[in-house]
C-alpha cells in the first residue's frame, strides 16, 4: 500500500513539474507541405481531377497514398536535402500508368518553434523540373505560383499541373 502512495506521488510530481513549453500541442504548425493543383489544360481556369492518381518518391518507392481521383495533393519536401523528386502517376491501376517525374529544389530554412516542438523547416526558392516527357506523359505543363512554402502560405497552391 505504501508503495502505492509513494509511487501516485511521484507521478502527480513529475506531472507538475511539467511546464508549458515541455510539451508540443498536436496543432503546432509542423513542417508545411507543397500544395499542388490540378487544371484541365483546354480550358485553364477549371479545375480538373487527376483520375486514378497517386505520387512515389524516387528515393524510396513507396507511393504517398493509394490511387484516387484528386483535383489536389499536398506531399512533404524532404527536410534533409535540397532535392525532392517525385513521379506523379496518372491511371495508377492501369498495366501501364501514364507517368511523368518532377524535380523540386528548394533552400531549407529551418525555424525553432520552441523548445518542445523544436524545429520546422521552410523552403524557398522553390523550383521544378519536369523530366523528359514520354508516351506515358500526362501533363501537359507547370506553373509555379508562389516560390516560398512556409506556415504562413500552407493551405495556398504553391503549383498548378494542366493535364
Amino acid at each position: 500500500m505504501n508503495k502505492r502512495i509513494f509511487f501516485s506521488l511521484g507521478a502527480l510530481f513529475l506531472l507538475l513539474g511539467c511546464s508549458r513549453d515541455d510539451l508540443c500541442p498536436t496543432e503546432t504548425p509542423k513542417t508545411p507541405l507543397l500544395i499542388i493543383r490540378f487544371y484541365n489544360a483546354d480550358n485553364p481556369q477549371l479545375l480538373k481531377a487527376a483520375p486514378a492518381f497517386t505520387v512515389v518518391r524516387t528515393s524510396d518507392s513507396i507511393a504517398l497514398f493509394e490511387p484516387q481521383s484528386t483535383d489536389s495533393i499536398a506531399i512533404p519536401l524532404d527536410t534533409r536535402v535540397d532535392l525532392t523528386e517525385y513521379v506523379f502517376f496518372a491511371n495508377a491501376n492501369d498495366s501501364i500508368p501514364d507517368a511523368d517525374v518532377i524535380s523540386f529544389s528548394y533552400d531549407r530554412k529551418d525555424e525553432f518553434i520552441n523548445r518542445a516542438c523544436a524545429f520546422r523547416t521552410n523552403f524557398e526558392n522553390l523550383d521544378y523540373s519536369q523530366a523528359n516527357p514520354t508516351s506515358q506523359s500526362w501533363i501537359e505543363s507547370i506553373e509555379l505560383i508562389n516560390d516560398t512554402v512556409n506556415i504562413r502560405n500552407q493551405n495556398a497552391p504553391h503549383l498548378n499541373i494542366f493535364h
